[in-house]
């Protein structure tokens, strides 16, 4: 996933997970199997060494064109989520990155027999991930 970073404030950011209401309309764009409970989120830092094509950096890279054999190359782990909350669920706070426009990041299941289906719209949904920064 990739979230633009939000505008200048203290250097600390964190991902959050907003879910669905129970009969809301849009539960068609969350789809999920096994175990969602801890579900990881590490910040991508280079595109992968065994790429074909290679793009000059991590903004650039072709999402429709990612496999499991050039995924890109994994920093730090941000922190863990908890799909299965009724209320919002955040990681704890993270350095904020201060030389890119995005922070792309990969979700990884914990557990096996997991999957996460997601399609974030644009509009405001009122639930989601997003990228959130303290505000002084």
């Amino acid at each position: 996933m990739r979230f633009p970073i939000p505008s200048p404030g203290i250097n600390a950011c964190a991902l959050t997970w907003s879910p669905p209401l129970e009969l809301s309309a849009r539960t068609w764009n969350f789809t999920t199997k096994g175990d969602i409970t801890e579900i990881e989120v590490w910040q991508l830092i280079a595109p992968s060494a065994t790429s074909a094509i290679t793009p000059s950096g991590m903004d650039e890279l072709d999402y429709d064109t990612l496999s499991y054999s050039t995924l890109p190359v994994r920093g730090e782990l941000l922190g863990v989520l908890d799909l299965t909350v009724k209320l919002n669920s955040t990681t704890l706070e993270f350095a904020c990155p201060s030389d890119a426009q995005n922070l792309i990041v990969e979700m990884r299941c914990q557990r096996v027999a997991c999957h996460l289906s997601y399609n974030q719209l644009d509009v405001a949904s009122g639930f989601g991930f997003s990228l959130a920064r303290r505000q002084e």
